[in-house]
């Protein structure tokens, strides 16, 4: 029996390459680790046992001011101060000053007119009494002349004779029948007219309410027209029946507007005064 092994073996060129570049691999890792821990090392060590070198700036370092003694406020070496800082006033000052003198006043304010005094007022309250006095005592005076130069006035009494009829009994009047003793009210409230007539299309007029009987409208415009009577000149009443579901209503209505505007106007002012007004147009 034959055995075929040829090209399964490895050749001995082939392992020792393998062999040399694992070796060279590991040298390599072995050089970076130690390589980066000693670059580690000598910075740590320069940052705590080094010198620090600071560069220095052009110019100057120190420049000596204008004014060493710095500006002087105005408030410097005030006593009020003093006693806030130290708690009492200083001693006297070795130099005073006197203050400068204020401006005085021009001469054209100098050149004023002068006021006058003012009068005592009860001096003139004094003689307003005097003048009223005086007055009343002419007016009385002229009073007794006219009463001195009046003759007396006796009243005469009338005397009628016994003999005339009704003189000695005066009957009593009759009382009013029951069946007249009728308020004129009522009367003026069955007279109330409603308005059968229909208006143009177009016209415009202001509801002022509605009512289940036209003598409460009538009611309501008098009432309306003595509280508003200035608004209600040249206006007419206008009482309407309108028939609906609920039942006959009396929709009670001014008329005499020339347009919508002026009929808007006259409900915005009767509005204004607590009062109900709508602004309608007939179809």
């Amino acid at each position: 029996m034959a055995v075929y092994n040829e090209g399964f073996a490895p050749s001995g060129d082939a392992s020792r390459t393998n062999s040399i570049m694992n070796f060279a691999g590991a040298g390599l890792s072995l050089a970076l680790m130690l390589g980066v821990g000693i670059w580690g090392y000598q910075l740590i060590m320069r940052d705590v046992s080094g010198i620090p070198v600071v560069r220095a700036m052009e110019g100057e370092m120190r420049v000596l001011p204008d004014n060493p003694g710095g500006a002087v406020a105005a408030h410097t070496g005030l006593s009020v101060n003093e006693v806030a800082a130290i708690g009492e006033a200083g001693g006297p000052e070795d130099r005073l000053v006197l203050a400068p003198t204020t401006a005085g006043l021009a001469q054209e304010d100098l050149d004023a007119q002068p006021i006058a005094e003012a009068a005592d007022p009860r001096a003139a309250a004094d003689l307003a009494q005097s003048e009223a006095d005086a007055v009343v005592a002419e007016i009385l005076e002229a009073a007794s002349q006219i009463t001195a130069q009046t003759p007396p006035q006796t009243e005469q009494i009338v005397t009628i004779s016994a003999d005339v009829p009704g003189v000695a009994r005066s009957l009593r009047p009759i009382l009013r029948p029951a069946a007249l003793r009728s308020t004129p009210a009522a009367t003026t409230n069955s007279e109330v007219a409603v308005n059968s007539a229909s208006f143009t299309a177009g016209t415009n007029l202001v509801q002022l309410g509605a009512f289940p009987s036209p003598e409460l409208a009538a009611t309501q415009w008098a009432l309306i027209e003595g509280q508003f009577d200035t608004l209600l000149s040249g206006k007419e009443r206008v009482i309407q029946v309108s028939d609906q579901s609920s039942g006959t209503w009396y929709r009670l209505r001014a008329s005499g507007f020339e347009d919508r505007a002026e009929a808007r106007r006259f409900c915005a002012a009767l509005t204004a005064e607590g009062a109900d007004c709508i602004a309608v147009v007939v179809n």
